[in-house]
């Protein structure tokens, strides 16, 4: 058996798996084992001046194209960063740019790879001199040291292969190679394919592009089973065991689109647009039984029946943390207070795209899960709805429940107080005030936006009994966000946020 050691000396592992977009954010990990062996022919080439491979090198090469490798991965933890590339033009007075989403596995040790296949037979000396050259494999900035290991050494805790060992496993794509066999019975058939399998381990991107293949000739599609803890996300604390105050609360996901589709959905589509992440977040967790389980999602039971603690299953919040689209959902936090299951964790880091209505898929990443307080700023940005104080003003149309009356429990303000008492907040100082859409200042130009604000969802959602409002509360104590109040609350409306950040007495 021939076994691979590589560390990653720089933290962080970057690479986009084959057939997806970098703004996806997914990560190939671990690496495949079509990267790896052209890695090692770029070696060659670059590093050790090859002007062809060396016959005992092309034997080797094409001796672990036949192979499927067994991985053994360390604790990984996964990130993304943003970075604005300028493009050429002018929005608004400022240069344009276009987002690229750099997303990374940052491992907490060594990666193991071990290829079935006897060392005696294959040259070593010449392997080893590869090996300790590679500089990165994936990305630039994925630097690596590399070496041949014993097979004494220490493995890492998580096996990844072939074969599925565990029920709740993910299945991960891998390209590789097809065997010197294989390669040429079909290229007997495309003749406008490489001569040989060493020739299409050589193939640029430009050449598949003039070509028009849709995957690199000589490639085969390995899927392998990783378990379900060996990628955790960063803020993670811990895996849960069950729901409650010990565990995570909160999830916040990135939105993108590529290039091509790069308008994201307005604010005012927040109601619908919440609907479809949220079935979309369902769609990963299975059967009907599954869904029974997993209660913080659904907010129901096993029965099906609405839980009885109300509105401490997820709320689905839109933000706009973009200063340059303030009116575009670039972000979704999801916040349930009664805490997040395994079931619910699991999905919640398997969702990789939603959808929004007239536009193409919308890839999702993951930023994190973790507590609440964790996500209160973001990339040193503080999160408005996450904030803290006493005087509190719409960010999103507030939708009364109930039909409105004059007077009494039905009034604006007597719903308001049951929504906040329902949630545990402190009663309110005074009456809400209420902006009016003939109002010229900044308020009342938001209460006119908020009318265009969609006030259905699809599916069995309703109608709302009321129209939307625009409140300013002010609170008998300082709270932490998030507040979300009335008829939509769980879908981004009645999404409040404070005037100004105050020190906060816990509830």
């Amino acid at each position: 058996m021939i076994r691979f050691l590589i560390d990653f000396p720089g933290g962080t592992y970057h690479a986009t798996p084959w057939g997806h977009h970098v703004n996806e954010g997914l990560v190939e990990w671990p690496p495949s084992p079509w990267r790896i062996l052209r890695a090692l022919l770029a070696t060659g080439y670059t590093k050790l001046g090859w002007q062809e491979v060396p016959d005992e090198m092309r034997r080797l090469i094409e001796t672990l194209a036949e192979c499927e490798p067994t991985y053994h991965l360390p604790p990984a933890t996964t990130g993304h960063t943003r970075h604005y590339m300028p493009v050429r033009g002018w929005k608004n007075g400022l240069p344009k740019t276009s987002m690229l989403i750099d997303a990374f596995v940052r491992p907490s040790g060594p990666l193991v790879i071990d290829w079935p296949v006897e060392l005696d037979s294959l040259p070593r000396n010449p392997l080893e001199e590869l090996l300790n050259r590679l500089g990165y494999l994936g990305r630039a900035e994925s630097r690596i040291k590399a070496r041949l290991a014993s097979d004494n050494e220490d493995l890492p805790e998580f096996l990844v292969s072939t074969r599925r060992m565990e029920p709740d496993d993910e299945p991960v794509r891998l390209l590789a190679p097809v065997s010197v066999q294989s390669y040429l019975a079909w290229q007997r058939s495309s003749p406008q394919a490489p001569k040989d399998l060493l020739a299409a381990l050589h193939i640029d991107t430009k050449t598949l592009q003039n070509e028009k293949w849709n995957s690199p000739p000589g490639t085969r599609e390995l899927v392998y089973w990783r378990p379900a803890k060996a990628l955790a996300h960063v803020f993670a604390l811990r895996e849960a065991d069950g729901v409650g105050a010990d565990f995570n609360d909160t999830a916040l996901f990135a939105l993108s689109t590529d290039k091509k589709r790069d308008v994201l959905p307005l604010m005012e589509r927040a109601l619908p647009t919440m609907a479809l992440f949220r079935r979309a977040l369902l769609s990963r967790i299975g059967d009907e039984q599954q869904l029974g389980s997993c209660p913080e999602l659904t907010g129901k039971d096993h029965e099906g029946r609405p839980l009885r603690s109300k509105h401490q299953h997820a709320h689905f919040i839109p933000l706009s943390l973009d200063s340059q689209n303030p009116k575009r959902i670039d972000h979704v936090l999801v916040f349930a207070p009664m805490g997040f299951g395994p079931v619910a964790e699991r999905a919640l880091r398997s969702l990789r795209k939603t959808w929004a209505k007239g536009m193409a898929d919308i890839a999702v990443t993951l930023v994190g899960i973790g507590k609440r307080d964790t996500f209160r700023t973001v990339g040193g940005e503080a999160v408005p709805e996450l904030g803290s104080g006493t005087t509190w003003v719409s960010q999103t149309p507030f939708v009364p429940p109930r039909f409105l009356k004059a007077h009494g429990k039905d009034s604006i303000e007597g719903q308001v107080r049951a929504e906040l008492e329902h949630r545990g907040f402190p009663g309110l100082v005074s009456p809400p005030m209420i902006a009016l859409p003939i109002d010229e200042s900044e308020t009342g130009r938001r209460a006119r936006w908020f009318r265009r604000f969609a006030k259905t969802r699809q599916g069995n959602g309703g109608t709302p009994p009321a129209g939307p409002l625009h409140l300013s509360l002010t609170l008998v104590r300082a709270v932490e966000g998030p507040i979300c109040l009335g008829w939509g609350c769980h879908f981004g409306l009645g999404l409040f946020v404070p005037v100004a950040n105050e020190e906060v007495t816990p509830l």
